[in-house]
């Protein structure tokens, strides 16, 4: 779902006006942007005439080739940097999904302070195991530091994770106590437990409904420098 600041919220009047000027300054048209996105201009043209905003998948689709975000388009603050991903066409005419790098980094060691502000580094494109419905706009990349995740995650990677929040055991980009971590996460009695590959660090425990413990999303990719 897209959220809004307390006191502010879109109409569906100003959403399309934005809509539009975005594509006018690209020398664009409606249709063009329906097909590069994916849906249907019919569709999009009634919502239009019944002053409907779109369901959020189609909404990150079309911010995508906009080469916007939510955080942009809509005015807000986002809890952490996921950005809807960018649409660019390929050397062959298909059109490639591609996600932000940040300069955010998560530690794999004793946390790292998470800012409030988001720059984007790069961008790189999505793996194809990535790509489709469940990840479109869920996805963003941030580098690693520290050792705790080896041999699993090394210093200096490139992690790919989603903004889906806890879905099972696995490693995750987490906020706890105020600083950003990659771990491995278990549900157990009491909380979960926060887990290092790397034997030489103990495992932590929190409790899930604490403020001070936010898990993002799930790591599904890692990249390793050679």
């Amino acid at each position: 779902m897209i959220f809004y600041k307390k006191g502010q919220k879109m109409d569906a009047n100003s959403f399309w006006d934005k809509i539009k000027k975005l594509i006018s300054a690209q020398g664009k048209t409606f249709v063009w942007l329906c097909e590069q996105a994916g849906v249907s201009v019919q569709i999009m043209k009634n919502r239009i005439y019944k002053e409907r905003i779109p369901d959020v998948e189609d909404t990150l689709k079309l911010l995508a080739v906009l080469g916007t975000t939510v955080e942009e388009f809509f005015g807000v603050e986002a809890q952490f940097p996921v950005r809807a991903a960018v649409a660019e066409t390929g050397t062959d005419g298909a059109v490639e999904e591609k996600i932000p790098i940040y300069e955010q980094i998560f530690s794999c060691g004793h946390g790292q302070y998470v800012p409030d502000t988001e720059i984007v580094e790069n961008y790189i494109t999505v793996p194809e195991e990535l790509r489709g419905k469940r990840f479109s706009g869920r996805l963003a990349a941030s580098r690693i530091r520290g050792d705790s995740m080896e041999p699993t995650i090394f210093n200096g990677d490139t992690v790919i994770c989603d903004n889906l929040g806890f879905q099972e055991d696995g490693i995750y980009a987490i906020i706890y106590q105020g600083k950003g971590f990659v771990k491995r996460l278990q549900t157990v009695s009491g909380g979960m437990k926060i887990i290092s590959d790397n034997p030489a660090y103990e495992p932590m425990l929190a409790n899930c409904e604490a403020d001070e413990f936010k898990v993002i999303g799930r790591v599904h990719y890692v990249l390793h420098k050679l």
